[in-house]
């Protein structure tokens, strides 16, 4: 992974671009389109020149908002739709036949777009290569610049964790070995999608293509990790019994297992135990705590490392430290 990381470089935007944001349709499902976290993410998307914005509202409290919203946000670029249920998936569907440009986004409603005037042509820049089907962007959750607190703490958490972390198949995607339909998930399904249909997927992550969201706020942020957790054991699974992902991507696929298993306290621990046991073999038990201290370092160190470029944007959430490595073990 560190390899990978170092050796990264994201593509470049050409001087004579294929497409420009003028081919782009975005698409934001959402159930509350009069919250001022939405209204932020709208106003930052219609800053761009794109072709259209398309928001497929669901819900009872979206339906009563529409009229209201559509009376404060006045754009022609603005294609506001409902549906009576409130399934992303569906939402995201009944926005399709709406699209008719060469490229469209779909993004949640708490994810707002930077002001940066080359975002744009950043983000469709993988697309000169004709066998790209989909792009990712480098994704931020926003510095709420608590105080140290208990509210601070959990924005940092927010933080460091993301940092870390068709239509018939689309509306017709189940559990692994089950007949549940999945409503959540869509972007695993886009993946899986792509790679099976032979389209190369980028991950465009630069200075001209990050975004931000909105993490870190308990209790939400505590319901974010349950959808999380729970995302990986139904969707992994079926993630890892797709051939041609592992032919085409297995390292990839490698670390989708080292995910899905994951259980740092229960390693550890048996980390520590194999050193007492070789040292107590060879007669050398009296070198166990320095070599204890050894290896917390060292695995306090690995730890560290994932989240030092977080720490040099903002030093003064290092005192959430030790609150991030009991984190880790949930």
């Amino acid at each position: 992974s560190i390899i990978g990381y170092l050796r990264y470089r994201p593509a470049p935007r050409p001087r004579n671009p294929t497409y420009h944001a003028a081919d782009i349709t975005v698409v934001v499902a959402t159930t509350d389109i009069m919250s001022k976290t939405f209204h932020h993410v709208v106003t930052s998307i219609l800053r761009h020149p794109i072709h259209q914005l398309i928001i497929p509202a669901a819900g009872l409290v979206a339906r009563e908002q529409i009229a209201t919203f559509q009376t404060i946000v006045q754009d022609q670029r603005l294609l506001v739709l409902y549906s009576n249920e409130v399934s992303r998936r569906k939402q995201t569907a009944l926005a399709m036949p709406h699209v008719q440009t060469s490229l469209f986004i779909t993004q949640d409603d708490h994810t707002y777009w930077p002001a940066n005037p080359w975002f744009v042509q950043s983000i469709v820049a993988p697309f000169e290569d004709p066998s790209t089907g989909g792009v990712g962007t480098a994704l931020v959750a926003r510095h709420r610049q608590h105080s140290t607190s208990f509210s601070g703490f959990w924005n940092f958490l927010g933080m460091t964790y993301l940092a870390q972390r068709f239509q018939r198949h689309y509306l017709n995607d189940y559990l692994w070995l089950s007949k549940v339909p999945l409503n959540a998930d869509d972007d695993k399904f886009h993946t899986r999608w792509l790679i099976e249909h032979g389209w190369k997927i980028k991950h465009q992550d630069g200075p001209d293509s990050t975004m931000m969201t909105e993490l870190g706020e308990w209790p939400k942020f505590n319901e974010q990790v349950l959808r999380w957790t729970r995302t990986t054991w139904r969707q992994n699974p079926r993630q890892l019994m797709h051939k041609m992902a592992w032919t085409r991507h297995p390292y990839t696929m490698f670390t989708l297992v080292v995910w899905f298993l994951r259980m740092s306290i229960i390693q550890e621990t048996a980390m520590f135990w194999l050193l007492y046991k070789s040292l107590a073999e060879t007669s050398r038990l009296g070198y166990f705590r320095p070599a204890t201290l050894f290896l917390m370092i060292w695995i306090i160190a690995l730890k560290a490392i994932k989240i030092l470029p977080h720490f040099k944007k903002h030093p003064q959430d290092f005192i959430y430290f030790p609150g991030y490595l009991v984190f880790g073990y949930w």
